[in-house]
């Protein structure tokens, strides 16, 4: 590996999404948007849903969105674990805009018994699409 590629893993519960070397990785921490580059210090934080963003050893940039999890950065080696991660031209837009429909009612909702914090998060996820798939 190059001294300016640094090795990325993202692996869903389900399957492993990307593994290789790239030259920069972005992601949303829970403290704002972050970026690591090769030889970055040793890093851990959790992702929120929104934009992740890297750009491959070719110079190829990808983009996509995720509902959140986790990133380690150790031995320049970037690990996400990520609870669901899509890219963005696979984003179906009226999917993501029903989720959000749907997540702002239960969210105004005084119906009882609703789980109002998985809405939220179902919210701040549909929107992050809506926002990736505009941009």
């Amino acid at each position: 590996m190059s001294d300016s590629l640094i090795h990325l893993e993202i692996v869903t519960p389900g399957r492993i999404v990307f593994a290789g070397e790239v030259k920069s990785f972005t992601a949303p921490g829970s403290e704002g948007m972050f970026q690591i580059l090769p030889n970055h210090a040793p890093y851990i934080s959790t992702i929120i849903p929104g934009p992740v963003k890297f750009t491959s050893s070719n110079g190829e940039t990808k983009n996509f969105v995720t509902s959140g999890g986790t990133v380690e950065v150790h031995n320049n080696q970037i690990t996400m674990l990520a609870e669901s991660i899509i890219p963005v031209e696979e984003i179906d837009i009226a999917q993501a805009e029903k989720e959000k429909v749907e997540a702002e009612r239960v969210l105004e909702s005084k119906e009882p018994g609703l789980d109002k914090a998985a809405a939220k998060h179902i919210l701040l996820t549909a929107k992050a699409k809506i926002k990736a798939v505009s941009a």
